[in-house]
């Protein structure tokens, strides 16, 4: 695989921090082919359909993706604690247990309850060529740049997906990280074709592997920038297929991206899955914390219970959320101490036991 160079970046859930605004700002991923804030914003389809979407879920003010029974990966420079939340598919999760890979920015946090279904993880080592699927939340394009691309435009707090392709590999004597993936905005594949901005972090980037299966290949970590054409004037972040003559970097730390005869895009970075994949399936595997509450069922009295396959308990709230199934079905809760049921609710998508 080709070798590259890291260049200036922001990490991603660091730039939006530092935005200045207060609050943690997400932008996200800009799409070449449109402007449309609701671009991209509903599960993609058709042959895209099982690339990922489903395995995303809301972690602190980004995204992190599910790759076990009870436990999901994300960027360790979100921050974030056992105790926190983490929304996926409708349902509120408590982490109760985090470990994280030294030497990367991976952190696999455990929850509370379990997941319907888990994404594979990308073993191989041959990701250059590859397509890659993008996923983040946030923002739409911003102003133009004439002959260049846009500006990050304004937040809007909505999960967008995107295309590109795996370019090259940053080895890990260049990053802080680790092993990275890096694709670029190279304006010319399609309508659809994505790039990072602040926001991103945390966020799964899916690897159409050989077999045709989609698989986690990397965490989204960084994004290429910012540019000015003028030292004397401060920098923007963007989403640009042409940064040839113009300054990268913070000011007084800056570099020229010299002309050149062929144009190149703004850079995004992913945390590489693949140098440690046997390390995450080992974390993707672990057992819940002992005494953790279980939740079981059975389609009557007679039949063996076992334990539901989608749950998730908050032990904070003393709630256990079920999705409503069509299937009828007697509940227990397993645990280390007896509990008391104070209410059961229904919303339209879920059951409620509250203890």
């Amino acid at each position: 695989m080709k070798l590259e160079r890291l260049r200036f970046v922001a990490i991603l859930g660091a730039w939006i921090l530092c935005c200045g605004l207060g609050l943690p700002v997400a932008r996200a991923i800009i799409v070449f082919g449109s402007g449309d804030p609701a671009r991209n914003t509903a599960p993609p389809s058709g042959a895209l359909e099982a690339s990922g979407w489903h395995w995303q879920g809301r972690w602190q003010f980004a995204l992190g993706t599910v790759i076990g029974p009870r436990q999901f990966l994300t960027a360790r420079h979100l921050g974030g604690a056992p105790g926190d939340a983490f929304e996926f598919r409708g349902l509120h999760y408590r982490t109760v247990a985090l470990t994280n890979r030294p030497g990367t920015d991976f952190n696999v946090f455990t929850v509370a309850g379990r997941f319907a279904d888990f994404a594979p993880l990308n073993t191989g080592a041959h990701e250059a060529g590859r397509p890659l699927m993008l996923f983040g939340r946030g923002g739409r394009r911003g102003e133009a740049v004439v002959g260049r691309g846009w500006w990050v435009g304004d937040y809007d707090g909505a999960q967008r997906w995107g295309t590109n392709t795996v370019k090259g590999l940053v080895g890990a004597d260049q990053s802080p990280a680790g092993e990275l993936l890096v694709f670029d905005f190279s304006g010319s594949a399609g309508a659809d074709e994505a790039i990072y901005s602040g926001g991103d972090s945390g966020s799964g980037a899916f690897l159409l592997d050989r077999d045709g299966q989609w698989k986690l290949a990397g965490v989204g970590y960084a994004v290429e920038g910012p540019y000015t054409s003028d030292t004397n004037a401060p920098p923007k972040y963007g989403a640009l297929f042409d940064t040839r003559d113009l300054w990268v970097g913070q000011p007084g730390n800056q570099e020229w991206l010299p002309d050149g005869a062929m144009a190149t895009g703004t850079r995004g970075y992913v945390t590489r899955v693949s140098s440690h994949a046997a390390w995450l399936i080992l974390q993707a595997s672990a057992q819940p914390p002992a005494g953790q509450p279980i939740l079981e069922s059975s389609v009557d009295l007679r039949s063996a219970f076992v334990e539901e396959t989608a749950y998730s308990i908050d032990g904070d709230q003393r709630r256990i959320e079920v999705p409503v199934s069509t299937v009828a079905r007697f509940f227990r809760i397993r645990g280390a101490s007896r509990l008391q049921l104070r209410s059961i609710s229904a919303e339209v998508c879920t059951l409620h036991f509250d203890w």
